[in-house]
């Protein structure tokens, strides 16, 4: 009995030998939750790039939109403003193009080429344009879908263009207008300011003009011109 008794307890050696096997594997597959959790911290890192990419394209988008809506105020600017130039009572009034305007879009260095005329800097773009502008009774600028973009601060534009530009003494719908009218492209760049984007240079080139031109303009810069015609 005794020495049967020897034996058995090797027996128990050696289930307490395969419980601490058991414990090892427990110990291994603490190992495994440590790797998943090393897996875990993986993902983590891929969902901040993925926020930091989506935050990158929202502020790009953003950065579009403001663009369009200085290029579409530019250009509603101009028959609005002409209107308050020239209100419908006849009265006399102050000209429509003042200094905040300008200030609303341009930058202080801005660089303005136009086929009547250029002009730099912001200081006096309200009177250059009012000039240009306060020629007709009443306008009409249609502009394209813009192209426009924006790297970092700064950003290329430009955008199509068709003007109609009505004479004074012009009859009043529904009866024909006396109009000039042209057809050409903006181009120019946009800077991001303290206070938003502002245009940095801004040229208009004209492919086509119909009717007739106000008078004193009898030519205009060769800048200004999309196409020279060399076969004439």
């Amino acid at each position: 009995m005794t020495g049967s008794t020897g034996p058995g307890t090797g027996s128990l050696d050696t289930r307490a030998g395969s419980t601490g096997s058991g414990i090892g594997s427990s110990g291994s597959g603490a190992g495994s939750i440590s790797s998943g959790t090393g897996s875990s911290g993986s993902g983590i890192g891929s969902i901040g790039s993925g926020i930091g990419e989506l935050a990158a394209e929202v502020a790009r988008l953003s950065d579009i939109a403001a663009l369009n809506r200085l290029i579409d105020g530019y250009l509603a600017g101009l028959d609005e403003r002409l209107a308050r130039s020239f209100p419908e009572d006849g009265r006399p009034a102050a000209s429509g193009f003042d200094a905040e305007w300008a200030a609303s879009l341009f930058t202080e260095d801005v660089e303005l080429v136009f086929p009547v005329g250029s002009h730099r800097g912001l200081a006096g773009a309200d009177a250059f344009l009012g000039e240009i502008m306060e020629r007709w009774s009443r306008t009409h600028h249609h502009g394209s879908l813009a192209t426009v973009e924006p790297e970092g601060d700064r950003a290329a534009v430009g955008w199509s263009l068709i003007a109609s530009h009505v004479h004074f003494g012009s009859p009043v719908p529904p009866r024909p207008s006396e109009y000039f009218q042209i057809g050409g492209r903006f181009t120019g760049t946009a800077r991001r300011t303290a206070d938003g984007w502002r245009f940095a240079r801004l040229r208009l080139r004209i492919a086509w003009s119909a009717g007739s031109p106000p008078g004193g303009v009898g030519e205009v810069d060769a800048r200004g011109l999309d196409v020279l015609d060399t076969r004439r």
